[in-house]
């Protein structure tokens, strides 16, 4: 991933009022993510990164699946993301992501980055007792995941999530080759409620779904979700064969969200800036 820009630069606060400068490494950090769930409800949140007009990944001559627009991809975005894995007890991802790896169409291996640049995060992480990175959990109506794919993360606890009815042999497979299976959810898919419960009861506290639109839309649908953090490049990219946030059924009434916080960076993309935005469920 090419990442030539640099740290430098501070970003301003637009909201809540009065507008603020601040350093970007450790703005999402502060959040102390970790220490927002307990008594068995763990705490969702979820980040993006989307053009103008509402790009998350476009086709791709060679490819076999999307890819993140290479107009949007910069340091000062994946910084903050990787500040979102080091709170995180379990990463939530998709079979298709683990497709993808295989095939070396997967944007990055799942965070925490083991780069110099991120060498902080992993002592913050030992300092407030967190694990060396956090669990994986995998949701996946198919379980048509090649094994290969898990291999560089056996140092990390291993949880599939996929609905009643799929099939006990494809089970069996994984759970013989050191990996959890837990159904949640009727028929084939993974119902937003009846994972966070079992995720409860493994007594996970911070949950950061690094997936694409039909992981988040399980999230949504299920109203589960309680952030969601979103940097708006400050480009229209236009395209046909595109993905945007969600994908799924209309919801109804729509998933109401509020705005916590939003960022001006000036200094990425190169030219035209971005914003870092936090939403949460919009209050009754």
């Amino acid at each position: 991933m090419n990442k030539p820009e640099t740290m430098q630069g501070t970003i301003t606060r637009l909201y809540p009022p009065p507008g603020l400068e601040t350093r970007l490494p450790g703005v999402y950090l502060d959040h102390r993510l970790h220490t927002r769930g307990g008594s068995g409800r763990p705490y969702v949140y979820s980040n993006f990164i989307t053009t103008l007009d509402g790009r998350i990944a476009v086709a791709s001559e060679g490819r076999t699946s999307h890819e993140v627009p290479k107009q949007t991809v910069n340091a000062r975005d994946w910084r903050l993301y990787q500040e979102l894995a080091a709170q995180a007890d379990l990463l939530i991802t998709s079979g298709r992501f683990l497709r993808q790896s295989i095939v070396g169409e997967a944007q990055d291996y799942l965070p925490v980055g083991a780069g110099a640049e991120f060498a902080d995060l992993h002592d913050w992480r030992q300092e407030h007792g967190l694990a060396p990175q956090p669990d994986i959990a995998v949701l996946s109506s198919s379980l048509a995941i090649p094994m290969d794919a898990f291999e560089p993360y056996r140092d990390r606890r291993l949880l599939i999530f996929t609905g009643t009815d799929a099939p006990q042999d494809k089970v069996d497979f994984f759970t013989d080759n050191g990996i959890e299976v837990v159904r949640a959810g009727s028929g084939y898919a993974v119902e937003g409620h009846a994972m966070l419960a079992e995720l409860g009861r493994r007594n996970y506290r911070s949950v950061y779904a690094v997936a694409g639109p039909a992981v988040f839309n399980t999230l949504v649908e299920a109203g589960v979700l309680d952030r969601l953090y979103l940097t708006i490049t400050h480009q229209l990219i236009s395209g046909e064969d595109i993905d945007t946030m969600t994908r799924g059924p209309s919801l109804a009434p729509p998933f109401g969200m509020q705005m916590v916080s939003l960022y001006q960076d000036w200094h990425a993309p190169a030219g035209s800036g971005q914003w870092f935005c936090i939403f949460e469920p919009q209050r009754s």
